[in-house]
Formats: structure tokens, sequence, C-alpha cells
């Protein structure tokens, strides 16, 4: 069974006092018998260019098993998110944005937020977008109208809700098709229910932290599902859903 983990980050973070090294995410992936992982710098990085570029060459270092995604404050002149975007899709490989909601105080309604989701279109990228702590702004209901607007954009609910705001996390993928859900923080019964609610294809496992994968992995484990369901959270959506051209196992 090929695993993903969606949700990964290095380097610094300003904002929850934060530090990753790419040794300790490669060891922990290593560990936990992880594949492949989707990789961000933290909100609150000092300098996220040179995070990208760390990222970058980590996934030369690792051709198929690290993946980069843009994780840039969007209060900045469009322009300047456009062209690293650009920079990090086209040049570097990237496969997403993220959206910070808490992490670069950012409404997700708001008109810096949909240059992140007018980028994502017209880089054709899926956006990933924090869900739970900080609200309002990262209610995942507050997506609603952004996820309904760009249709064509595949949405990633960062936490599904982080537990508090999972039913949230469901209603707004039971509305859109376009809305995925990512599982790090939740509990066994809120996965198995978001899966025999909206189904496994829908649903994708994440870290947030090289110590949290393992307890993720057993999470996803005791929640008794079957063998292709963990199949699809464990890798297959993630690898779909974002286009990963991943190496065989």
């Amino acid at each position: 069974m090929f695993i993903v983990d969606a949700h990964a980050h290095i380097g610094d973070c300003g904002v929850f006092d934060l530090f990753v090294t790419p040794a300790e995410l490669i060891n922990s992936m290593d560990q936990c018998g992880v594949h492949a992982a989707i990789v961000m710098p933290f909100p609150g990085a000092r300098d996220v260019k040179r995070i990208h570029d760390e990222i970058a060459e980590l996934g030369q270092k690792y051709p198929g098993r690290i993946f980069g995604m843009v994780n840039m404050n969007p209060h900045c002149p469009p322009e300047n998110y456009f062209a690293e975007a650009c920079r990090c899709i086209k040049q570097l490989g990237f496969v997403g944005l993220k959206l910070h909601t808490i992490g670069h105080a950012v409404n997700p309604i708001s008109q810096d937020a949909r240059v992140v989701f007018q980028t994502a279109r017209e880089l054709s990228v899926p956006v990933m977008v924090h869900t739970g702590p900080g609200i309002p702004f990262a209610l995942p209901t507050l997506l609603l109208p952004i996820a309904k607007e760009f249709f064509d954009v595949k949405i990633v609910v960062a936490h599904a809700g982080f537990i508090l705001f999972t039913s949230e996390a469901y209603i707004l993928a039971n509305e859109c098709r376009n809305v995925y859900l990512e599982t790090s923080w939740l509990f066994p019964d809120d996965i198995r229910w978001l899966v025999s609610a909206v189904s496994a294809k829908r649903v994708m496992m994440g870290s947030d932290l090289p110590r949290n994968l393992q307890p993720t992995l057993q999470i996803i484990e005791s929640a008794n599902l079957t063998e292709d369901e963990k199949r699809w959270i464990l890798g297959q959506t993630a690898i779909e859903v974002f286009g990963l051209k991943v190496k065989e196992v």
C-alpha cells in the first residue's frame, strides 16, 4: 500500500514557535513506512522563498518522494504572490498552494485570499486551506461561497475542521464536489464518519508534524476501515488530487 503524507512542513514557524529540519521529516517517514510527502513552509517562516528552495532541493534529493506546496502570506501585492507561485509550480515542480487562515490572518473570502484561488485556477493546481483553530476565518463553511465560485479548483480542507468543526467540513464537502478532506488531528470516529458520508476517495491522510505521523497512522488503522478505504485515504486520494508522479514500491 502506497502511503502519502499530504500535509507536512519543514523550516521555521514564527507563528506557532516550531522548527522542523529536513532530516526530521525524512527520518519520520522512514520509521513509519511513508513513501511520499507533500511539504510546505510553516506560516510565519522568516524567509519563505528560501524554504521553498530547500523543499525543491529535498525533492531533487528524493525524487518521487518529496513534493512541494507553496505557503506564502497573501497579504502582499498580488503580482508578488503570483510570481512566487509561478516560480514554484512551473520551475520547481510544486503541486499546490496553501492558504493558512490563522497563520497569515486571512479571511478565505477576502480579496487577498481570492488571489490564491485565482492563481490556483490559472496554474491548474489544488489549494489546501487551514481549518479549525482560528475561527471565524478557519470555519470550514466559510469556504462555501469560494468553493462554489471556484468549482474547477480542487480544495483540500486541512484538518477537516480539527474535531470541533468536523461536521462543518462534512457540510462543505457534501455541498461541493471539488472539496477534499485531510485528516490530521482527527479522532478515529471522525475519520470513519467522513469516509461513510463522503467516501474514502475524497479523504486523505496528513500528519502536519513529523512527531504526529505515527499517531496519525495508528488512528487511521483503528478507524475500522476496509482495506480499499485505507488504500485511498493513505495514498491514492492525494496521488489523484495533486497529480503526484510517485515512485513504485
